[in-house]
């Protein structure tokens, strides 16, 4: 009997212990299968830009305390290098972010040997699903152009145009305007009648952006901001302009609207962190970020719809201006709140205060302003003397520009790769940014490695991510393209 008691017991204690075990080993996790796909791209974006814009927000309260992509739960990041360099620019890394290929500085969807390679939008579409673009910046530049275009030279914006019109998979697309080469005649409005012709419905400003999902066909959205094929930098928008956020809401409703039961494939660009780093412009470059994040958040509203079947991934083609954070262990992100508008917009009204025209030659009847006059000028609009204490070395610095711009008729300008500026608003942003602990090693790219961000439907598989060509095969598979 005690036996028998013994065995049974030993019989429950086995029983219980496959039920326990088993599935386990039996059952394995299956990796849900996104049926949207949101991949977010911010230019330029390295680590720091992020951090340094989260800090900045939180030490103000001028922005969200957390952005909302670093609470993602999953966090790492990867190398960004070209076929050509260690140092990638946005063609080679929009084509490695596309298609999985890794190719030379200034390849636009080409491998090494200049052979066409195809991406995510080409992939998604041949097996039924939705394709869209959308950035801040032009819709034939590089980031966007890499998944619809291929092109030896990123330069050839005219050809890239075309390719985009002629794209029958690419179901919506956005942006600032056509950009065009010199010389040729053309503005963005020839490629826009372009698409029109080719039967395309182009709409122009946000209050053409309606009922979108209604709208049948390929569209293309852009800003009604004529001067420009780039969305003007966040913190210089006006009520009414035309906002990244417009965009994506106006491609979610469009591709949910025309493939809302098979899915769609997302590329959205944040474009002008990139320019902002160029510039060497903190306070634009985390403005820019803040607005990326904007995006985000209406990208996250379509998520909290669809939870299991949506799959968000941000991250950057490289990183611009080798930001540091900190100066001898201090950040005063508080001080940039006195600088009001980007470097662009500060350089324009300089010119009017300083009585010269867009050719720099001084207009008519100028009257010169005197030094105290140029102190209030930059204590106005970036907060110097008033906000940030202005040393000696550098008062005597701001007295030697004045003298040689005002009294020797000898302006400097200095030169980024998407402007230039008067050296004395190049300087006073750059001595306000180091004052609150942003300090620019360079105008350029730089070849650090950049974060990723996931969210969604087998987020946990991007874990593996080391390099930018891993992100699109992970997504390929993932979806099922």
């Amino acid at each position: 009997m005690n036996r028998f008691r013994l065995f049974c017991r030993l019989a429950v204690i086995l029983a219980l212990t496959a039920i326990v075990f088993t599935p386990a080993d039996a059952k394995k996790t299956k990796t849900p299968t996104p049926k949207y796909v949101f991949f977010m791209i911010g230019d330029g974006m390295g680590i720091n830009q992020v951090y340094g814009a989260q800090n900045y927000n939180q030490t103000t309260g001028d922005g969200p305390q957390f952005i909302n992509f670093t609470q993602f739960p999953v966090r790492t990041m990867v190398t960004t290098f070209s076929a050509s360099s260690l140092v990638t620019d946005s063609a080679a890394s929009g084509t490695a972010l596309a298609t999985g290929v890794k190719t030379y500085n200034n390849g636009l969807g080409v491998d090494p040997d200049h052979n066409p390679v195809h991406g995510l939008c080409e992939w998604a579409h041949a097996k039924g699903f939705g394709a869209g673009v959308a950035t801040t910046v032009g819709v034939n530049h590089a980031t966007p152009a890499a998944f619809y275009g291929h092109a030896d030279n990123r330069n050839e914006y005219e050809k890239i145009a075309q390719q985009l019109i002629d794209s029958d998979f690419i179901d919506f697309a956005a942006g600032g305007g056509f950009i065009v080469e010199r010389n040729t005649g053309h503005d963005s409005k020839y490629f826009e009648d372009r698409a029109r012709d080719a039967g395309i419905t182009v709409l122009k400003g946000r209050d053409q952006f309606r009922n979108l999902g209604r709208q049948k066909g390929r569209v293309i959205c852009i800003d009604d901001f004529e001067s420009s094929t780039d969305v003007p930098f966040a913190m210089d928008q006006k009520p009414e302009d035309t906002t990244l956020s417009d965009f994506v809401q106006a491609g979610i409703d469009h591709l949910y609207g025309n493939y809302g039961k098979k899915g769609f494939f997302f590329m959205v660009e944040g474009g002008e962190i990139d320019g902002a780093g160029h510039n060497n412009d903190a306070i634009c470059n985390i403005k820019e970020i803040n607005d990326f994040a904007k995006a985000i958040d209406v990208v996250l509203a379509f998520y909290e719809k669809h939870p299991d079947e949506t799959l968000i991934l941000v991250t950057a083609d490289h990183e611009t201006g080798g930001l540091e954070l900190g100066d001898n262990y201090i950040m005063h992100p508080e001080l940039l709140y006195g600088h009001t508008k980007s470097e662009g917009e500060i350089n324009k009204l300089f010119r009017e205060f300083a009585g010269v025209g867009p050719d720099r030659n001084p207009l008519p009847n100028r009257r010169i302003p005197p030094y105290h006059e140029m102190q209030q000028f930059l204590s106005e609009h970036l907060g110097l003397w008033s906000t940030i204490p202005v040393s000696e070395p550098q008062e005597a610095h701001f007295r030697d520009l004045y003298h040689r711009a005002f009294v020797l008729n000898e302006t400097e300008m200095v030169e980024a790769l998407y402007s230039v500026s008067n050296r004395i608003v190049s300087d006073a942003i750059t001595y306000a940014d180091r004052q609150a602990g942003y300090i620019w090693t360079h105008g350029g790219h730089t070849g650090s490695p950049v974060g990723l961000y996931v969210k969604g439907a087998g987020a946990v598989e991007f874990n593996a991510c080391t390099d930018n060509t891993m992100i699109s095969q992970i997504i390929k598979r993932l979806a099922k393209y």
